[in-house]
């Protein structure tokens, strides 16, 4: 691949949300009967509260400025939310499309177990508001992460009528999401990513070209919206992401390839693995490297963020995932 123009945008859509995060030294199943779960009632005595900044498109885009590029956030949050505001535009992220809701900004209510089991609670708040679509150039690119189901098909339109390559990224927004809206979204991506259970849920409503198929005689023509014409980042393509054991990349009518993991000085919170992933995958997209090498680096990038507490505390720059990079994998990416 070529590497993309240095003036290039990536724009980032998706949740801009803070996490709530509540630890509770206890175990759940100790006081909740499952006889008795029509007429439950339990309190939990929390022994640490965290606040932290998350949300899908502010995750990406948070490693996407570490890694050297222009980014632009496209969502909203509350009105009175300066605090968002001021902690993006001080890491020279793009804010300008965000816009400023009389709703609250995204919250994430989460309490979590001895055990890491987890019991959460989402409000939508800002996200809930028509997103601003991006005056764009051929060169840019983009992420369409989990949201609003309205405003995820508004930009796959706008991407396509455009021309622009983009990723999609459904995730937590697969069971919102019609039939018709998922084909919608997944006609121009030029790469559909999720994990396990995500490509599962997305393939049963649009069923993707079989990779076995290869090398038995002529392709047959395949309806599937995930199929398109050859070209830049040639559309049908599958990144499925697989938690500790890795990830794969499927092709149309082609071989699965296996991606393996990048090893972590320590593991402390595996949250925003999956947000780091794509941030080095677009990277080593745009630098143009294979995808291969893309998502090795997109490897690379989770395991800064399994280091750290949350999923906005991490630090790292393409140097040092390179050299993370290198020191995990046989194929080596040279700076």
């Amino acid at each position: 691949m070529v590497p993309r123009p240095i003036d290039m945008i990536v724009y980032v859509s998706g949740t801009i949300a803070y996490d709530i995060i509540l630890d509770y030294p206890g175990r759940f199943a100790e006081h909740i009967d499952p006889k008795k779960v029509h007429v439950l009632s339990v309190s939990f005595l929390v022994d640490k509260v965290q606040k932290s900044f998350g949300g899908t498109a502010a995750n990406i885009a948070y490693n996407l400025r570490m890694l050297g590029l222009s980014t632009e956030m496209i969502g909203a949050i509350g009105r009175a939310d300066r605090e968002t505001l001021r902690r993006y535009r001080n890491m020279s992220i793009g804010i300008k499309l965000l816009k400023r809701s009389k709703l609250g900004t995204a919250t994430g209510y989460i309490i979590t177990d001895r055990d890491d089991n987890q019991i959460a609670g989402f409000y939508p708040g800002a996200m809930r508001e028509a997103v601003r679509l991006p005056k764009i150039k051929k060169d840019d690119f983009a992420i369409i992460a989990a949201e609003h189901p309205a405003n995820m098909v508004r930009l796959a339109q706008h991407y396509q009528k455009n021309k622009i390559n983009y990723i999609f990224d459904p995730g937590q927004a697969i069971t919102a999401l019609s039939r018709q809206q998922m084909q919608i979204c997944l006609r121009g991506a030029s790469i559909l990513i999720g994990n396990d259970y995500e490509i599962d849920r997305v393939l049963k409503q649009a069923p993707a070209p079989n990779p076995s198929h290869q090398g038995r005689g002529k392709k047959k023509k395949n309806s599937s919206p995930l199929v398109g014409e050859a070209g830049w980042g040639v559309k049908g393509i599958i990144i499925r992401t697989l938690g500790p054991k890795g990830s794969e990349i499927i092709f149309p009518y082609r071989r699965k390839i296996r991606i393996g993991i990048a090893k972590p000085r320590k593991v402390v919170d595996p949250t925003g693995a999956g947000d780091a992933y794509r941030a080095g995958l677009i990277k080593g997209i745009i630098s143009g490297l294979d995808l291969q090498s893309a998502a090795r680096l997109g490897a690379a990038a989770a395991s800064f963020a399994v280091e750290q507490y949350g999923t906005q505390n991490h630090r790292y720059n393409y140097k040092t995932l390179v050299a993370r990079h290198n020191r995990n994998f046989v194929d080596k990416i040279l700076l």
